[in-house]
């Protein structure tokens, strides 16, 4: 059974920053029964989609526009995938299989209605009232302070998350936006698209069905007799970028929650089986606060404001690197030469500036490169 136009499939073939939606929704050129070899060529295909730069731009373009350094109002988190996420996989047209996309950009997306929701139902159950053995109860209690404490919390929602109607009105969607997250394209220390399998933003799976008589209702039990089913699936990888609006002290307290529900709870489909689960990454927090600053214009009341904006952002590993045995690279990264010492100070200056506390902890360390380290700003002190 043909699926699409002749003229439409001569530019298929080409796919490496295609539109990962359409691909799903109509790359299905052909279907013949039990012909699994066609959907695996179009989820191989999707697998190899890349990034592109127009979406690169855009990311950077969203970055600027709601990173919490420029808007206190804003409160954002980077988040790197604990392996894989399947979200959206009934979007996939005649493909069957499908992930939630940009509109316009093809990139994977995860909807802010979803991360709204995910996170209410984390913090109801850490809200929920527990018995003498620890199991939830969620009765109303005749305990006035537990009265109280209830209403507190029932208050507490409805800021973080809104409120159902229980009449005719219309119910209060709450008083902080929950952003759709981007998916986030890694970049060199230059800003360009790295290249590469882990790069990419989908890659292909399979989930097999064990007991597909008993799902259908042929069967009144799951049987170990069945024939399992194996199934491809897309699903995605890498990072994403979370972004909560609002007022500044209650963003910041829903961003604590949104960390606790995306690495003790997940995301998306299939969690029971390990599938939407992230890490918090304090490097790639890092890496992403630089880029916003790279896209902003740097004052000129600031001298340092260059070497500053690079050694701002690094954490303590990689401070003692670049002080240490990556130090080469590190100055020439800063456009800076090693041996003299007007740009050596300069360094050292900003690196006293941004980073005292851990610097005065290296005193009595004795790793060889953080004792290099340390001897080199000791030396070099203004």
């Amino acid at each position: 059974m043909q699926l699409m136009r002749d003229r439409l499939k001569r530019i298929f073939p080409s796919v490496s920053d295609a539109h990962a939606g359409l691909l799903m929704q109509r790359g299905l050129a052909h279907w013949e029964e039990n012909e699994k070899s066609i959907k695996a060529d179009l989820v191989n295909k999707i697998a190899s989609v890349t990034p592109s730069e127009l979406y690169l731009l855009a990311f950077n373009r969203w970055l600027d526009a709601t990173h919490e350094e420029g808007n206190n109002t804003f409160a954002s988190v980077a988040a790197r995938l604990d392996g894989r996420l399947f979200t959206g996989l009934s979007l996939g047209g005649t493909l069957e299989t499908g992930a939630t996309t940009h509109h316009t950009y093809g990139m994977p997306l995860l909807a802010g209605s979803s991360i709204k929701g995910a996170v209410r139902s984390y913090t109801e159950h850490l809200f929920a009232e527990r018995n003498e053995d620890g199991m939830l109860q969620f009765e109303q209690s005749d305990n006035t302070n537990k009265i109280i404490i209830q209403e507190q919390k029932r208050q507490i929602l409805d800021v973080l998350f809104g409120t159902d109607s229980d009449d005719d009105s219309q119910g209060d969607a709450g008083y902080l936006i929950w952003h759709d997250a981007w998916w986030i394209p890694m970049v060199n220390d230059q800003g360009s698209l790295l290249i590469g399998d882990k790069y990419k933003p989908f890659v292909g799976d399979i989930v097999t069905v064990h007991h597909p008589k008993y799902y259908s209702r042929e069967l009144n039990a799951a049987l170990d007799m069945e024939n399992p089913v194996p199934n491809q699936q897309i699903a995605i990888q890498g990072a994403f970028y979370f972004v909560i609006e609002g007022d500044p002290k209650w963003v910041h307290f829903a961003r604590e929650l949104l960390k606790d529900t995306i690495e003790n709870v997940g995301l998306g489909s299939k969690g029971s089986s390990g599938y939407g689960y992230f890490t918090l990454d304090e490097s790639l927090n890092n890496d992403i606060a630089k880029r916003y600053g790279k896209g902003m214009s740097i004052g000129t009341d600031d001298p340092l404001a260059v070497i500053r904006q690079e050694i701002k952002y690094l954490d303590e590993n990689q401070l003692i690197d670049s002080l240490s045995k990556a130090k080469n690279a590190f100055f020439k990264k800063l456009n800076l030469d090693k041996d003299n010492d007007d740009d050596v100070k300069k360094v050292v200056q900003v690196v006293l500036d941004e980073h005292l506390d851990v610097v005065n902890s290296w005193e009595k360390e004795s790793a060889k490169n953080t004792k290099k380290a340390y001897k080199l700003i000791k030396d070099n002190k203004s």
